[in-house]
């Protein structure tokens, strides 16, 4: 399968995937109060900490790590399933058993039903993850959009169902564990024959190298938390559901933004150490490109999103438009890191990406915790503009000394200033005449800039298409 089909499936399973989750957005708001709204926002954000640990950095590993024979790549793919599967079961266990005390040490107020179904569900998804990664790094793209496409529609519908017959928070949780299930038994019955790999043959393959590598993503991803959901936290404990509520909204419309640019992202990241080890100019390239597309995807979202904001949900989540264009930066600046920092992995397994992660969560900690209870949320979405910024030049910095690459920066100047400047004007009163010609003149910009990779790939897709006629 071509690269080009490859990006088009991993666009239609994220966009089919994000875009059925942000069709709930304007149903649960109806169905929820302001207050549940923000106590199920903030069992999402307790999921998003808890996924991190459950994942043990196995994904990373599996991605990173280069095979000498398929069967050996199989083997990795046996023992991660194994491992999973382990630790999953310990997690459940305890946390399960422990439930009432966690709740009740929550911010927000939590049902213990709710937790306990978030529990299944987190083990259910770490579990899917595996799959996952085995249909990425196997170029089975096709295989992959249909059990995303397939988990999502089925927790939509539940999720919408129970909601409308009025199970409130609990119907979303068991639309989760539900959806989960099926996709694990799937995926599992799908791969367990493949990766079927006798001892004899190879013996087990997480190995000291691994296990390095996998303690340093794990404690890596809990810093990078700290960025990336710790602010619920700070806003919750500080203030109350309701503000939370209207800041998860604004955030899950900036989140929008990146999931446009998900798809290269996936399809990068299973590409970028090999292509970094064989061919450097190719990988400088190609991460400018990277970079470049999502920033167009962030100024078209930082015009288009908070119009679609107002369109879609109900008037008392309205006139925070602003918080939605400053996330829009965050998600920008959180890009960069990801693109630019291939170096960091490189080099002693990966030991520099949590020292760095550590830095950026000491400052991300300390300005959330001096900047929200003053400012509340222009508080913490600027400790989050800061902490991305300082995170960026670190991981930019250290990766350019153990794999100095050439990137051809001056490329971004016209995307970013543009997003700058409709950032500027988000703060004006009858802003989006102003914005919408901002977004014309940068879009003919970026248009002649890529004009011949534009025209490349046009002549491209028309050639494959004829061809497949043809058969």
């Amino acid at each position: 399968m071509s690269n080009l089909k490859q990006i088009g499936y991993f666009a239609v399973a994220v966009l089919s995937v994000k875009g059925l989750g942000f069709l709930l957005l304007p149903i649960s708001t109806r169905f929820l109060s302001q207050v549940e709204f923000g106590q199920l926002n903030f069992l999402v954000t307790v999921s998003a900490l808890c996924s991190l640990i459950l994942s043990i950095g196995l994904p990373e590993l599996l991605l990173k790590q280069l095979y000498n024979t398929h069967t050996e790549k199989l083997a990795l793919f046996r023992d991660a399933v194994i491992t999973t599967f382990i630790f999953s079961l310990l997690f459940a266990g305890c946390s399960l058993i422990f439930s009432e005390q966690i709740a009740h040490q929550l911010p927000a107020k939590v049902d213990p039903l709710d937790l306990r179904l978030l529990i299944v569900n987190l083990v259910l998804s770490a579990l899917i993850g595996i799959p996952y990664i085995y249909y990425r790094l196997t170029n089975n793209a096709r295989t992959y959009c249909y059990l995303c496409i397939s988990h999502a529609l089925v927790q939509t519908t539940l999720t919408i169902t129970l909601l409308f017959l009025g199970f409130s928070i609990t119907g979303v949780m068991v639309s989760g564990v539900v959806s989960s299930l099926l996709i694990v038994c799937i995926s599992y019955f799908d791969i367990l024959k493949v990766i079927n790999v006798s001892y004899s043959e190879f013996s087990w393959r997480i190995q000291g190298k691994q296990t390095v590598f996998i303690i340093s993503i794990v404690i890596s991803s809990l810093f990078i938390y700290a960025g990336n959901g710790a602010e619920n936290w700070f806003i919750v404990a500080n203030f109350d559901e309701t503000l939370l509520a209207n800041y998860y909204v604004a955030a899950q419309f900036a989140v929008l933004t990146s999931f446009t640019f998900e798809p290269i992202r996936l399809w990068w990241f299973a590409k970028r150490f090999s292509l970094v080890k064989n061919n450097k100019s190719e990988y400088e390239s190609k991460a400018i490109l990277c970079l470049n597309v999502g920033l167009a995807l962030c100024v078209v979202m930082s015009v288009l999103a908070p119009i679609t904001l107002n369109l879609v949900l109900p008037d008392n989540y309205h006139g925070n438009e602003h918080w939605l264009v400053l996330l829009i930066i965050v998600v920008a600046i959180r890009h960069h890191s990801d693109i630019l920092n291939i170096g960091c992995y490189t080099h002693k397994n990966g030991i520099w990406v949590p020292i760095i992660n550590f830095l950026t969560a000491l400052v991300g900690l300390s300005l959330l915790y001096l900047l929200v209870p003053m400012f509340a949320v222009e508080g913490a979405i600027l400790s989050l503009i800061i902490m991305q910024t300082f995170k960026l030049l670190c991981f930019y910095l250290t990766s350019q000394k153990f794999v100095p690459l050439t990137f051809k920066l001056s490329s971004l100047v016209p995307s970013w200033l543009a997003l700058l400047i409709i950032a500027g004007i988000s703060f004006m009163p009858g802003n989006l005449i102003l914005q919408l010609g901002v977004l014309l003149a940068y879009i003919f910009v970026f248009i002649n800039q890529y004009k011949s990779i534009i025209l490349r790939v046009i002549k491209k897709t028309v050639e494959e298409r004829k061809y497949a006629q043809l058969l």
